[in-house]
Formats: structure tokens, sequence, C-alpha cells
């Protein structure tokens, strides 16, 4: 056993349970999806991190490095910013102060056969392996690698990163959440029995991510002898999936825009250093420095750096003034993330799986619920804190009293829900959460701090495309999902089309220089498939509008408005950049908009903000621009349950399952998901292993 080695030679303590690799098989299927089987949840987890470290332990890595403080020595400047991150947030000291009292013995051992996992590959795979020192992983590592996700996709790092810039020294800041991750997004949708053709119950899962890096999509499939059985996605380095399907129950998830992150600025004292006001007081800040280790030029320097820790928490200082501001938010006070993940998976039944959910660990996401008892349901989960409504918490907190100092977040089936609506369908399209159902059948937003649950209200392009597919009076066949689901047209009531109308209406007249590119976008039926002329002109126009305002994803549900003056003037720079690109403004959009990876070149259907959609950029490959996603459409899951289970269930990702340029898997679905063909996928442990290509121990 590689493991039985490793340990004693980095002088860690042995785990209780220590997993043996002959008891823990990987059967790959065709498209190099893992199905791991293991007699314990623990061995299965070693199998998960073996089989994710085999794909993208190039990537997979990064995380870790980040959380052991490393991430500098690896990626420089850009990863040193993230080490200070995690030592300003202080997850290394909640991970200390929590580990033996807030995690159930059966994930710790779980998470046990995880960390041994990653070791034993790393053992086994040394030129791998970027940084030898960040070896062997703990599991306080991972728990900090999940603070330390959750943290930024709570906006935390923004936010510090803003403080420390002297952002925030400007009079009258105000921000939302949406954060450096841009333009994330994703589907989901389920429908009751009363709505399918074959009274079934049906779910959609489509979250919206990176196409490549740590953020992008990794399919598998765990099934232990102690009850775990579930596939779907995950991100690279988890040690449970982020969403997916059991035989009972499954779920998708997609981003949601809760207020979770507050900004507080302290009032110091004039006099005495480090002393700021609280209650009347004055008391001294923690002052926490930090050793950074940068690589720059090939050379590793050390930066010594300073955060700070008041009664709000994680606090900085403006490098542009003596301000402090303080950073508050849920995220880096609990340790359970990982665990509510693995209870999620584990679930069987609509009790256990809430029971799971009011662990209330996870940062964000809307959920979008279906099981085999006919049960569905929307809920916008998110650790949203319990604030004192007396203050108007946009933009900047004061400081220096007990009164806005939240404690406890809110209970998370106190959020907005829709539960087994009577017309027998939910969905989310990172929409608003008071728009989940058909009318009179959505939560009440009066009941509500609407602010606090809805920093971005309002519908965008894909809910005006699939609300009406669902609300039909026919029923809905299971191939009807396809149809749905891939969708790549722009809907004339979205907010997107009406501010789009002065480009629509341009008066050619009055601007004849525009006669051909208005006359080819009034004659094209809003479809963005690659035989589409309309979608290269109106993309660019975008790209130059939004690139000028500053606009990100959430303008594609607040919408915009535009003179004509500022119409033609986007119009003349999207021309301008087709020309320049492209040489012409007249092109097709699958001449232009291509899935590439390793050589493979395949025209790409989609748009921002359709049902399938692409968020491309200029990228030269072989002398020419082409237009490639960096984001949009990374995961599909079609799933049907019966009264005894799951029934049927299909999968697809747009590239392939392995980050490894040199594996066969690295794009291999991309034929597939040009021709919209789901792969059949499945849960029986016989029927996986019978159609494997390869089956194996990880060692």
């Amino acid at each position: 056993m590689v493991l039985s080695f490793y340990l004693p030679q980095f002088g860690i303590a042995q785990a209780s349970y220590i997993v043996n690799p002959q008891n823990v098989r990987i059967a790959r299927d065709t498209f190099g999806v893992p199905h791991i089987f293991g007699k314990t949840d623990a061995d299965v987890a070693y199998g998960l991190a073996w089989a994710n470290a085999e794909d993208a332990f190039h990537v997979s890595q990064d995380l870790l490095y980040v959380s052991k403080g490393f991430s500098g020595r690896a990626n420089g400047i850009d990863g040193a910013k993230a080490d200070f991150f995690v030592h300003a947030i202080a997850a290394r000291n909640l991970v200390n102060e929590k580990f033996e009292t807030d995690l159930s013995p059966q994930f710790r051992k779980y998470l046990s056969g995880f960390t041994q996992g990653i070791n034993a590959y790393a053992a086994a795979h040394p030129k791998d392996v970027r940084i030898k020192k960040a070896f062997p992983v703990s599991e306080k590592d991972v728990l900090v690698a999940y603070i330390t996700i959750m943290s930024f996709m709570s906006n935390a790092s923004d936010r510090i990163g803003d403080a420390v810039g002297g952002k925030y020294d400007k009079e009258n800041i105000a921000f939302d959440d949406n954060g450096s991750l841009g333009s994330v997004g994703s589907n989901a949708f389920a429908l009751a029995p009363s709505k399918t053709v074959d009274g079934k119950t049906y779910l959609c899962i489509n979250p919206h991510m990176f196409m490549e890096g740590q953020l992008s999509f990794y399919e598998a499939h765990l099934c232990s002898e102690e009850g775990l059985n579930i596939s779907g996605p995950m991100f690279h380095g988890s040690s449970s999936l982020a969403m997916g399907v059991n035989p009972h129950l499954g779920w998708g998830m997609t981003w949601n825009y809760i207020k979770r992150t507050d900004v507080f600025k302290l009032k110091m004292h004039p006099k005495k250093k480090l002393y700021y006001e609280f209650d009347g007081k004055w008391i001294k800040l923690e002052k926490r420095p930090v050793w950074l280790k940068v690589k720059v030029k090939g050379l590793t320097i050390p930066v010594k750096r300073v955060s700070y820790w008041s009664k709000y928490g994680a606090t900085v200082k403006s490098e542009k003034s003596n301000n402090f501001y303080a950073v508050r938010f849920g995220a880096n006070q609990t340790i359970k993330t990982p665990q509510q993940l693995y209870e999620m998976n584990k679930a069987t039944s609509y009790e256990e799986y809430w029971k799971a959910l009011r662990n209330n660990s996870l940062a964000l996401f809307n959920i979008v619920y279906a099981d085999e008892k006919n049960n569905i349901f929307y809920l916008s989960n998110s650790e949203a804190p319990d604030r004192n409504l007396a203050f108007d918490w946009h933009g900047i907190m004061p400081g220096n009293t007990s009164k806005n100092l939240w404690t406890k977040l809110l209970p998370n089936d106190s959020l907005p829900h829709v539960i087994n609506p009577p017309c027998g369908f939910v969905f989310n399209t990172n929409n608003t959460p008071f728009n989940a159902t058909c009318e009179g059948e959505n939560d009440n937003p009066n009941r509500y701090p609407r602010y606090l649950v809805d920093e971005r209200p309002g519908d965008n392009n894909r809910t005006a495309m699939l609300k009406p597919e669902l609300m039909t009076k026919q029923k809905i066949a299971f191939e009807d999902l396809k149809r749905i689901k891939f969708n790549y047209t722009i809907s004339k009531n979205s907010p997107l089309y009406q501010s789009l109308l002065p480009l629509f209406n341009l008066d050619t007249l009055k601007h004849p220089e525009f006669s051909k590119v208005i006359r080819v976008l009034n004659d094209w039926n809003l479809v963005c498939d690659t035989n589409s002329y309309g979608a290269p002109l109106l993309g660019a126009f975008i790209l130059k509008l939004f690139d000028k305002r500053g606009y990100s994803d959430g303008t594609f549900v607040k919408g915009f408005t535009i003179n004509e003056e500022e119409t033609v003037e986007s119009l003349k720079a999207g021309i301008d950049f087709l020309r320049e690109k492209f040489g012409s403004e007249i092109v097709r959009w699958g001449d232009i908009q291509v899935n590439y990876r390793a050589g493979k070149m395949i025209p790409m259907n989609g748009f921002p903000d359709v049902l399938s959609p692409t968020y491309p950029k200029p990228r030269v490959i072989d002398g020419k621009t082409y237009l490639v996603p960096t984001h949009g459409d990374t995961y599909t899951m079609f799933v049907k349950f019966g009264s005894n289970g799951v029934e049927e269930m299909q999968s697809l990702v747009p590239t392939g399952n392995s980050l490894r340029t040199d594996s066969p898997h690295y794009n291999d679905q991309m034929e597939l998901f040009r021709d919209v063909r789901l792969k059949e996928m499945s849960l029986d442990k016989d029927e996986i292993l019978k159609k494997a290509i390869r089956v194996y121990h990880p060692e």
C-alpha cells in the first residue's frame, strides 16, 4: 500500500481508519467518468480523491496550496493575494477551534479517507506535485479550502481587496454581491407528475460555470456499501458532489443574490494607535502579521503583511488612508460546509435532505429539488445574516455599535421557498426568488426584507423563455426536456430585448451607413445558433456597450436605457470590432464562435443569457481570431423519478471530463454537445461494471 509508507515518512499521525485500496474500485465508462465503489464511504472518498487527481491534479492542488498559505509560491503575486485573504479571514484559526467539536464521527472518517487518497496519489506521482512541502494534506487543510471557496463565493475577497485598495474611502459607496465571478449563472427546474406525460417526476440540473480550471465541473459517481450512491458534478478537489441524483432524490443549484457580506468602517481613536470605538468604549485591534512567500522571476521572496481582528471579524487597513474596515460574513463562521454536502449526498428522503440543509453551512445557491415521492421544491438558500432592520444595510456600515453586530444566520427554511406548488413545477434561472412557479403560488416578497433576500430583483431572458414552456397546458414528455433546455433564443419579452429596441428601430434613413446591418438584425429570428448572422452583430454591440458602461450579468435582469447617440456609437464600435477581428461585419456565428480544446474545433451554438448560454472571449488560434466561451453551459443532467426511484438519467458536458490535455477524455464529448446527444448514466453497480472500459484499484 502506497499510503502505509507515505504517512510515517512525513511524521503525521495515522488516521483511525486506514483505507485499503484493494477495497476501492474505480470503473471508467466510455467517456472517462469515474464510478467509484467501496465497502465504506471513506473508501469511496479515497477513490474520489485519486480519480479526480488522475484527471485534474495540476488544477485541484492549487486550492490546497491556498489553504496552506503556499499559493504565492505557486502562482506569484496573485497567489500571495489569496494567501493573505485566507490569513485575513482566519480560516485556519476557525478550523483549529472547531475541528474536534463540530464534525460528526461519520464525516470525520469520510474526510480522513479523502485526504488519504490525495496523499497516496501525491506519493505515487511525485512529478505531478508542484510544491512538495505542501504534502501531506490533512483533514484541516481540506476544511480550510472549503471555507476559502465559500468565502470567495460570498464576495468577501473583493470586499477585503477593495478595502485595502482604498475604494471605500470614497463617499456613497454601494455594492452588490455579484463580485469577481462575473457571468456565472445556471438553470434548474423540476416537474411534478401532474405536469408530465407519464406521471413521473422530472428534474433538470444545469449549472453554468467556467469551462476550464478550478471552478469547472467534474462528473463522478460515488457508491459504497454504506448507502452512498450518487452521480453528478463537483468542483475539482471537492470531497463530495455539489449536486446530482441518488436513487431517491436529486437537486440542482443556481447562483443567488442574497446580501451575504457586510463592510463596517471602524471609528478609530484620534491619538491611541489601533484603538477603535465600540459601544462607547475604546478597544484595541488584534494585530495579525503574516509573512507571505511570493514567487517572482524564479525566486521566492518573503513579504510581510498585516491584517487585524475586531469585534466584527476580519479587519484591514486602507493603503490610501488611515481608515480601517471590517468585513463580516457567514462563510468564515462554520467548518461544516463539506459535512453538509456529504449529508445531502447521502439523504434518502425529503426529511433527511431538509435535515442536512438545516446545517445552514452553504454560503449561497438556489436549490431546485425532486424525489421519488413526487416532492418538488425551490429554496433560495444562503448563509443570510439575521440583521437589525433598524439599519439601512446598503453601502458601508458604521463599525462602532453592537446594535449592528449580527451574530446569527436566518434559518434557511425561513428564506424564500416554494414547496409542492399545485401547478406542478418550480424553476430558477438566477432570477428573483419570487418568480419560481406559476402566478399566485410564489412566495410573498412582503414576508421578507427584500434587500436582504433579493439583491437582484427581476427576471432575465432565460426566465422569459423557460417559464412559458413550463406553464403550458399540455403535459411535458421526458424527451421534451432536451428541446426546452437547449434553446438559443432571445425572447422579445426579455429585459435585454426591450432595452435593445433603440438598436432594432434605428432609423436607417437618418443613418444609411447602418442600413445593411439593421436589415440583418430585423430579418433575424433571434435564435443564436451557428447559422445566425444576427448574433455576431448583436454580440459585438453588447460587448462594446457593456465594456463602456461596466455592465455585468446583472444587466440581463435589470435592463438598461440607451439613446440614439449611444446606440450609434456602440453599433459603430461593434462593427469595427467585427471587421478587425473577422474581416467583415456580416459573419456567420458558427464561423467565429467555437468550442475548442486540444486542436479540436467545433462551431458552437449559444449566446449570453439564452437557456444554453455561452460567454465568449476573443482568442487567437493558429493565427486566426475566434470567440471561445470561457464559461457557460458547463453541465446538464436530466432525471426521471418513478415510485421506485430513478428510472432514467442522462448527462452531458461541453468538452470532456478530464483536464489532462493528453487524456482521450479531454475533448471527447464535444461532438455530443454539438449534436445535443446526452449520454445515458446509471446508478446500478452491476450494469456499470459490465459496461466499464477499465476497472482498477487506486494504487
